[in-house]
């Protein structure tokens, strides 16, 4: 059988056994933390890019755009019997294909 004076020792052994598990997983807990932080300062970094590329794609598809548009336009004031007539066969053939079964 133990004596008090063994199960004392082991119980202290234990004890300091466990103030060192709680101390390595308190450190760990800090550098998840810091690991964690530059994580989210990571990914505002590559939102915020992404929000810029984003913004540029969308700014040169706007300029396209607007090229086209006004591309149309002059193409239609010059030819408007021809821009009507395009727009009426597209009109047919689109009808012709949506009323085949």
């Amino acid at each position: 059988m133990a004596t008090a004076q063994q199960e004392i020792k082991a119980l202290k052994e234990d004890l300091a056994d466990l103030k060192k598990a709680v101390a390595d997983q308190a450190e760990e807990a800090v550098e998840d933390a810091e690991t964690s932080r530059f994580d989210v300062q990571e990914m505002k970094a590559r939102a915020r890019l992404a929000g810029i590329k984003a913004r540029k794609f969308f700014e040169d598809k706007q300029g396209q755009m607007k090229v086209a548009r006004d591309k149309t336009e002059k193409t239609i004031k010059e030819r408007p019997f021809a821009s009507t007539a395009a727009a009426f066969a597209g009109g047919a053939l689109v009808a012709t294909l949506i009323s085949r079964k």
